[in-house]
């Protein structure tokens, strides 16, 4: 019906901004930290920043449990367990079954079939596993295709998944500099900037709804954390600007960490989400997120079950 009232020439100027606008992520239940940024759709690009065991991988896995298109998921440092993934969708699939036959909208016998709705789900992922800078660049072009098909078939996706943008830090910081007429440059500034461009690109093409983009990044933590006695020595220059804006960030919260990623990427990203663990009443793992870019007073605290994540008053 809304397709023949678009031909006719009847579509009211609210649905078409429904059928055109950029849309969110519809993550409410799953990731608390994310509904403090209400706005979050597909011209965004979000970085999950944090030492490592602060739950960075965890959280992009229940990111994508909340969403509800296709998701392209890029794993470049092997940490990617799709048997929590599959846990993580069953059990959520139950809850939300349980909570629809207790509101009375389903009968007991009418429960949608649990396996049947996990296969529609893991027919939306598609997991691609690189391991150099060369490889994560040639899957973000072949992934062009599976944009266009999926555009095809009434299937776009929603969300692209980076585990973790720094994978290859120090790879291609060490590789030689190659660059002139016809021989691109394959050292970290060049790789950077090819996967920001592909990611642009992919962003184009997923017009109007865009893609939303999420990346994990591990941060490295500095002893000295003096201007004049950076601990990366071998940065570029064109990367200090953005790095105290985001050494402003880091004070803030208390942390001696220093911004490392080349500049081309640091402008790429919209928002920085930073994740920290600590361990709680001597056993139990606590989390922590908190919002840097935009900054955000309030700190969401929780823990990790099998379901996911769970709130602390703590």
């Amino acid at each position: 019906m809304e397709v023949e009232e678009w031909v006719m020439g009847h579509e009211t100027a609210q649905n078409m901004l429904r059928r055109i606008g950029p849309r969110t992520t519809g993550l409410a239940p799953l990731v608390p930290a994310l509904q403090r940024i209400v706005n979050l759709h597909g011209r965004h690009v979000v970085e999950v920043a944090g030492a490592s065991g602060s739950a960075k991988s965890e959280f992009l896995l229940q990111g994508y449990d909340g969403w509800d298109g296709g998701v392209l998921w890029f794993d470049l440092d092997g940490h990617f367990d799709v048997l929590r993934l599959v846990r993580l969708l069953q059990a959520h699939i139950h809850q939300e079954a349980r909570r629809r036959y207790e509101e009375g909208n389903e009968e007991e016998d009418e429960m949608e079939d649990g396996e049947q709705v996990l296969e529609t789900c893991m027919e939306r992922f598609f997991y691609t596993r690189c391991y150099s800078s060369l490889e994560f660049i040639s899957a973000l072009k072949s992934s062009r295709n599976h944009l266009l098909r999926a555009q095809t078939c009434g299937k776009g996706f929603r969300i692209l998944v980076i585990d973790s943008i720094a994978a290859f830090y120090w790879l291609d910081r060490s590789a030689p500099f190659k660059g002139g007429a016809g021989n691109p440059s394959l050292s970290l500034q060049g790789a950077m900037q090819a996967v920001v461009r592909e990611l642009k690109e992919l962003r184009k093409l997923s017009q109007p709804t865009g893609l939303l983009v999420m990346a994990s990044k591990c941060n490295i933590y500095s002893s000295n954390f003096s201007d004049t006695n950076d601990w990366a020595s071998g940065l570029r220059k064109d990367n200090r600007q953005v790095d105290s804006a985001h050494e402003k960030d880091s004070r803030r919260s208390g942390l001696q960490q220093r911004e490392f990623m080349p500049a081309v990427w640091q402008e790429f990203i919209t928002h920085r989400l930073l994740l920290q663990s600590k361990v709680a009443d001597g056993t139990e793992t606590l989390f922590s997120a908190e919002w840097l870019r935009p900054a955000l007073l309030n700190v969401d605290e929780f823990t990790i079950n099998d379901t996911g994540f769970m709130l602390t008053n703590r």
